[in-house]
C-alpha cells in the first residue's frame, strides 16, 4: 500500500511538470492547506477551487497520511467562503497494524469582516468542524467531532505578506485535550507565479501522549497558469514534542465567464 501511494505521487508530479504553462497571472494566494495556519483572504464570490493532495503527520506514536484527499473552497457569497476536505487516510501507528480507508471530513466557513487598507490588515473568522466519518477503531478517525475556532490577520508590505493569529481547538474524544494554537507566517512573492514562505506554529498539549510543540514549516506555491497550481511544504518541531509534517497538492480553480 505504501508503494502504491508512492507511485501515485510520482505519477502526479510527472503530470504536473510535463504540463507546466509558460506564463501566469499575478498570484495573490494559494487556496491549499500547505501551511498549518490559514489566510484571512477568502475565495472570491462564485469562484471554486479544488485541491488534490497528500498530507503527512508523523510523531513518536506513528504516522498518519491523507492520500489521496480532496479539498474544496467555494466563494458562496462576498466575504464568505465554504471549505471542505474529504480524505482517504492511511494510519500507521508504531508497532501496530497499518489501516487504510475513509477518514474524518472537515468542514468550515470563513468570514472576512475587515478588508485590508493602507493602515488596517485583513481579518477573518474561520471556524472548522471535523466530522467523525472515519472508523476510529482502525485509527482512521477521532470518534467524536472536533471544533477549531481561530481569528486570522494578514498585512501586505510590497512583495511580502505577514499572517498571524490563532485560536482554540475543542476535542471531547477520550484521551484528547482542548488546547490553544497560533503562530506567524511570512511569505515572499519571488516571481508573479512563485511564492515561498515559512511559518512558526505553536500548539498546546493535544492528547495524553502528545505534548505541546513549536513547529517551523517551510513551503510555497507555484502557478502553472491562472487556473492551476502546485502547493507544497515540509516542517518539524523545533521545541517540545517531536512532530514532522509535509504537504503536496495540485489545485485547479475556475469561475463563471464574467469573472
Amino acid at each position: 500500500m505504501i508503494r502504491n501511494a508512492q507511485n501515485i505521487l510520482k505519477t502526479l508530479l510527472t503530470f504536473l511538470f510535463l504540463n507546466q504553462a509558460c506564463s501566469a497571472e499575478v498570484v495573490t494566494y494559494s487556496t491549499a492547506d500547505e501551511y498549518l495556519m490559514d489566510t484571512p483572504v477568502v475565495t472570491p464570490y462564485e469562484k471554486v477551487s479544488l485541491d488534490f493532495h497528500s498530507y503527512v503527520s508523523q510523531t513518536k506514536n506513528g504516522s498518519n497520511v491523507n492520500i489521496p484527499a480532496l479539498m474544496a473552497n467555494v466563494g458562496v457569497y462576498p466575504d464568505f467562503q465554504f471549505y471542505g476536505v474529504f480524505p482517504a487516510t492511511l494510519s500507521a501507528p508504531k508497532h501496530q497494524k497499518t489501516n487504510y480507508g475513509y477518514g474524518d471530513v472537515r468542514l468550515g466557513l470563513k468570514y472576512r469582516f475587515v478588508h485590508e487598507t493602507e493602515s488596517l490588515p485583513s481579518m477573518a473568522l474561520y471556524p472548522k468542524i471535523t466530522v467523525p466519518s472515519g472508523d476510529a477503531s482502525r485509527g482512521l478517525g477521532n470518534n467524536t467531532w472536533i471544533g477549531k475556532f481561530p481569528l486570522w490577520i494578514q498585512k501586505k508590505y510590497g512583495d511580502w505578506r505577514v499572517t498571524t493569529g490563532g485560536g482554540y481547538i475543542v476535542n471531547p474524544s477520550k484521551n484528547k485535550r482542548n488546547y490553544p494554537f497560533g503562530g506567524v507566517l511570512v511569505q515572499f512573492q519571488i516571481t508573479p507565479y512563485f511564492m515561498l514562505g515559512n511559518e512558526f506554529f505553536a500548539e498546546g498539549r493535544i492528547s495524553d501522549s502528545e505534548g505541546a510543540k513549536l513547529i517551523s514549516n517551510f513551503g510555497g506555491s507555484y502557478f502553472f497558469n491562472d487556473h492551476s497550481f502546485l502547493a507544497f511544504s515540509a516542517g518539524h518541531s523545533i521545541a517540545g514534542a517531536r512532530k514532522f509534517v509535509a504537504f503536496l497538492g495540485y489545485g485547479i480553480t475556475w469561475a463563471p465567464p464574467s469573472h
